[in-house]
């Protein structure tokens, strides 16, 4: 997230910062694809195969979400936009923390639910992962409630992230997007907008 005490000449975040996040991007849209395909599966093998795959990539987010908070640590964030107030300063902050919490706990619920439910996760099929409790058919059901209710709220904050760097692209006419976008998206954002600026 972008900081108040950054250097003023970084413009933009680093690589690999805008790697693991586009990725986490990636990966989340692709576990709520699966998710919602499993109900149309043409067959029990193909529903588990869905299933077992969403399992896996929910895992794979728990390991990138851990890696960015780790690589947080040692990466430089550009400055807030000179002119965004305070609060909303706060909200963005809090939003992030609240990212982060929900993409570690989702995993775990899911991983919980699946060992509960007498399974384990078969990860990308190649090989099982260790039960971390052992089968509770009623404590499944709880688990599963409970991990549909946080992809919910995983859903609307991602939504609600995803607006606000339009709000602040389309609106505001900060930087705030750009800084995270590809290093090929941003040239040919710039460029788009230095034509549309051309006088006619």
């Amino acid at each position: 997230m972008l900081r108040t005490d950054g250097d003023p000449e970084l413009l933009d975040f680093d690589p690999v910062t805008r790697f693991l996040h586009w990725l986490t991007l990636f990966l989340v849209a692709t576990i709520f694809v699966l998710a919602f395909s499993i109900d149309f599966a043409s067959s029990r093998e193909e529903a588990v195969a869905l299933i077992q795959l969403h399992r896996s990539f929910g895992v794979t987010v728990w390991v990138v979400t851990l890696g960015r908070l780790v690589w947080r640590q040692f990466a430089r964030f550009p400055n807030w936009p000179a002119d965004m107030p305070q609060a909303m300063r706060f909200a963005a902050q809090w939003s992030e923390y609240a990212l982060y919490a929900l993409l570690l706990t989702q995993p775990i619920l899911g991983l919980l639910h699946t060992n509960a439910h007498g399974d384990r996760v078969d990860l990308f099929l190649l090989g099982q992962l260790p039960a971390l409790i052992g089968r509770d058919r009623p404590l499944a059901k709880q688990l599963l409630k409970v991990h549909e209710t946080v992809g919910l709220l995983l859903l609307g904050l991602i939504a609600l992230h995803a607006a606000a760097a339009l709000y602040h692209h389309f609106w505001r006419r900060d930087d705030t997007l750009e800084a995270m976008l590809p290093q090929g998206m941003r040239r040919r954002i710039t460029l788009y907008e230095s034509r549309s600026l051309r006088p006619r």
